[in-house]
């Protein structure tokens, strides 16, 4: 092994140990976003999955036409099935990211689940009226954050109640270490309570709605997988590294490799 290759193995590991945390996460692929109701077809579920997280009219709402915001539920599939273990937590991201004139439409309680169920038995992609039944397990949240200083109480249902911070355009980041095989679905339920403007259950001071304009979830694995991976390579370029040397020794005494 000549030293262009050494040189090119180290700068890979230290490339590797570096950005490891990026390239080893895997986005979930999600698919017929199916709601109990939707304030209108421009804000219906699918906007929370098609990729813009960040705009005008991108988002889905559930303001009643009477003015009212009650608890309502959006389920996803996912494309294919999804195995994950407490070495690979899974990763929500809600971006409330709507332009809307009043920046305030942060979600203020909900809950996530997922389901193993066959994809023909729930999620039809209604925006209003839509399936979202299936046998769900509700998920322990163990990590959440916001990106604009939200404060989460987990409450003893397992859901997430949102306060302070500046309640504008806020992403949301929620972590879940769970042991699950063959995972066909998401759910996400916007639930009320009585400390939220209207009862929420979102935290619009006028009545209580949000607008969720994107929902992610990906899979990262956890800081011992990835040194695992770090250490391989490093045993990779000390075996090439040695075997460089022992090449360069015997076309030193020899004047010729062997």
């Amino acid at each position: 092994m000549n030293i262009h290759r050494i040189g090119a193995m180290s700068s890979i590991l230290f490339l590797s140990i570096g950005f490891a945390p990026v390239s080893q996460a895997a986005d979930v692929l999600l698919q017929n976003a199916t709601a109990t109701f939707s304030q209108a077809d421009f804000w219906g579920a699918q906007n929370t999955i098609d990729g813009v997280a960040v705009g005008a009219v991108t988002s889905w709402a559930v303001n009643r036409p009477d003015g009212t915001s009650l608890a309502e539920t959006i389920v996803w599939e996912t494309r294919g099935d999804l195995s994950v273990n407490p070495a690979t937590p899974l990763n929500f991201t809600l971006f409330h990211g709507d332009l809307v004139p009043v920046a305030d439409h942060n979600l203020g309680k909900f809950r996530l689940s997922y389901t193993t169920d066959d994809r023909a038995l729930f999620a039809d992609g209604l925006n209003t009226g839509g399936d979202v039944s299936a046998n769900w397990v509700v998920i322990d949240p163990d990590s959440f954050s916001s990106s604009t200083g939200e404060t989460f109480t987990k409450l003893g249902d397992l859901s997430l109640l949102v306060s302070g911070g500046t309640n504008t355009n806020s992403t949301y980041t929620v972590g879940a270490a769970i042991a699950a095989d063959g995972i066909t679905g998401f759910r996400l339920e916007a639930l009320e309570d009585p400390s939220l403007p209207f009862n929420g259950p979102g935290r619009q001071a006028s009545n209580g709605n949000f607008h969720l304009s994107e929902f992610t979830v990906s899979t990262v694995p956890e800081p011992g997988a990835i040194w695992q991976l770090s250490l391989g390579l490093l045993v990779l370029f000390w075996l090439g590294k040695h075997r460089a040397g022992r090449q360069g020794a015997r076309y030193s005494n020899n004047g010729s490799l062997a």
